[in-house]
C-alpha cells in the first residue's frame, strides 16, 4: 500500500466510525488521561496542541482539568470528527494532517505542550511531522506521544500479529525512529500501566464488527 492509498483507507475507516468514536473509544481514551495529567505538568499558561485527536475528547479533559487559559489546538484531517469537536468546551479545532500543519511556519515555536495519543502510525511522513513538531515547540516546551504496546486479553493477539507484520515497513518504532533523526533536546521512552478497560462483550463484538481496531 503506497502513502496515498494508505491516507485514503484512514479516512474512510475514521469517516465511517467517526459518528460513534466517543462510544468506541471512551474507555481506552480515559485510561490515557491520567498518563498525561501526569507527565505534561500543565499549567493554565501552556499552549497546547493535540495532534490526531479525533473528537477533542482528550483534548477537552485536558483543558478542563488544567485549568487553561488558551484553547487546545486539536490537529485531525477528518471533517466528521471535527463536527464533535467544535462543539466541546476549551478547543480550537484545525482540519490538517499531521504533516500539514507542523509544516505551517506561523506555528514555529508556538507550543509549550504538544501531544499525540495512538496515532502516530497514521504519520505518512513521520521524519517531517516530528522534525515539525519540534520546531514548533517553545524553549522547555517538550512532545508526548502514547501509544499502545500491548493489549492483555487474548482476543487481540492475533491482531496484534498481523498489525505488526503490516506495519513493520511503514513505520519504525518512535523511540528508535526519533534516535536516528539526531533531533535536538532530550529523548526519553517509558512504559506504563494504564487503567483495565472494561466493556460489555456486546459492545465488543460490535467494536470488532465496525473495526474499532482498523485491522481487526
Amino acid at each position: 500500500m503506497n502513502k496515498r492509498q494508505e491516507k485514503s483507507s484512514t479516512e474512510d475507516h475514521y469517516r465511517s466510525v467517526a459518528e460513534k468514536f466517543d462510544y468506541f473509544y471512551q474507555e481506552y481514551y480515559e485510561g490515557h488521561i491520567p498518563v498525561f495529567m501526569k507527565w505534561l505538568d500543565l499549567k493554565p499558561s501552556n499552549i497546547v496542541a493535540d495532534i490526531g485527536s479525533g473528537t477533542g475528547f482528550i483534548a477537552e479533559q485536558l483543558y478542563e482539568l488544567s485549568g487553561l487559559n488558551n484553547p487546545v489546538w486539536c490537529v485531525d484531517p477528518s471533517a466528521e470528527m471535527q463536527e464533535t469537536a467544535w462543539q466541546r468546551t476549551g478547543l480550537y479545532p484545525v482540519q490538517k494532517t499531521a504533516e500539514e500543519f507542523v509544516s505551517d511556519p506561523e506555528i514555529s515555536q508556538v507550543f509549550d505542550r504538544i501531544i499525540c495519543a495512538s496515532a502516530t502510525h497514521h504519520f505518512i511522513d513521520p521524519d517531517a511531522v516530528f522534525k515539525g513538531i519540534v520546531r514548533s515547540l517553545r524553549p522547555g516546551g517538550f512532545f508526548i506521544q502514547v501509544n499502545t504496546v500491548a493489549v492483555g486479553h487474548p482476543m487481540f493477539k492475533s491482531a496484534e500479529k498481523i498489525c505488526s507484520t503490516c506495519r513493520k515497513n511503514v513505520v519504525k518504532p518512535t523511540p528508535r525512529l526519533l534516535q536516528e533523526m539526531n533531533l535536538q533536546g532530550k529523548i526519553s521512552h517509558q512504559e506504563v500501566t494504564t487503567s483495565t478497560m472494561t466493556v460489555t462483550k456486546s459492545k465488543l463484538y460490535e467494536m470488532f464488527r465496525c473495526r474499532y481496531y482498523e485491522l481487526v
